[in-house]
């Protein structure tokens, strides 16, 4: 054998070697079994917080949960609840533990809030959910769920409508006003007429809006009234800046008024309007 045979054996024998133990280091890398970890089964960080709108009908709200390998064997998850404001057994329950069962690695945690709570339709607290023991660590990211709870009632209109006996201007009242000719022209929005504005006989059409349940919104747009200062005609609104809003827990309307002329604001005030 000649030296150049005899070299280019060697190189190959060489590689031959490396590829090998390349192809062999592939299939240990495959081998390679993530160590097991319990995380709430979102997609991204700003999935860790929610608002859960609590209705009369004491739906739950349900937050995946997940661990990241499979077991033959069933895994307790344990949970901790903190607040400043909301009470377990008052505001809501929760579980304080579930299991997943052995071959499966995702699962959900009911919330249930508790309608009697929020008598206030105003009220709304954030509750800290945390992994914090179990069979399995928690995983260093996504192990909190920030969950906001507030009050929510369904819209009726025939609960809107009417009137409102006890309608104040600051300690001025009460005095009546009413919700008239309300007519649906969505399913989350309708129009009306609020008579007697500031006891004076004013009316105005006004447009009802709870397409987004945590603020409900009525919104009158500029109407000339019956009167004028100065000779220039006056005219009646609510603030732009300022939005009216209606809540259809406890049937109120609170309106921030403006009233104006062609010169400028005549005057700002609010109503509130209960029955």
């Amino acid at each position: 054998m000649n030296k150049f045979i005899s070299f280019t054996f060697i190189i190959l024998l060489v590689l031959t070697g490396t590829i090998s133990c390349k192809k062999n280091n592939l299939v240990v890398d495959q081998d390679v079994v993530p160590p097991a970890y319990a995380k709430f089964n979102v997609r991204q960080a700003s999935d860790t917080a929610a608002t859960y709108y609590i209705t009369g009908t004491g739906k739950p709200f349900k937050i995946p949960i997940g661990i990241t390998t499979v077991s033959n064997k069933d895994r307790t998850i344990q949970f901790c609840y903190t607040s400043a404001t909301a009470t377990a057994g008052v505001q809501y329950n929760a579980p304080a533990s579930i299991v997943i069962p052995a071959g499966k690695v995702l699962d959900s945690i009911s919330i249930q809030g508790l309608f009697a709570g929020y008598p206030l339709s105003s009220r709304v607290d954030i509750v800290y959910i945390k992994i914090c023991g179990g069979d399995v660590p928690a995983s260093d990211y996504w192990s909190t769920f920030k969950l906001t709870m507030r009050k929510y009632c369904d819209v009726v209109l025939a609960n809107l409508g009417g009137d409102y006996h006890n309608t104040f201007e600051g300690s001025y009242g009460p005095y009546t006003s009413s919700v008239t000719n309300l007519t649906s022209t969505s399913a989350t929005t309708a129009t009306a007429t609020i008579t007697n504005i500031y006891d004076s006989g004013i009316s105005a059409d006004a447009t009802f809006d709870w397409a987004d349940p945590s603020s409900f919104t009525v919104t009158i747009a500029a109407q000339q009234t019956p009167y004028d200062i100065g000779g220039l005609p006056l005219f009646v609104r609510t603030d732009p800046a300022n939005p009216s809003s209606f809540s259809s827990c406890s049937n109120t309307i609170t309106l921030n008024f403006q009233l104006y002329t062609s010169a400028g604001l005549f005057a700002e005030w609010t109503t509130s309007m209960a029955k």
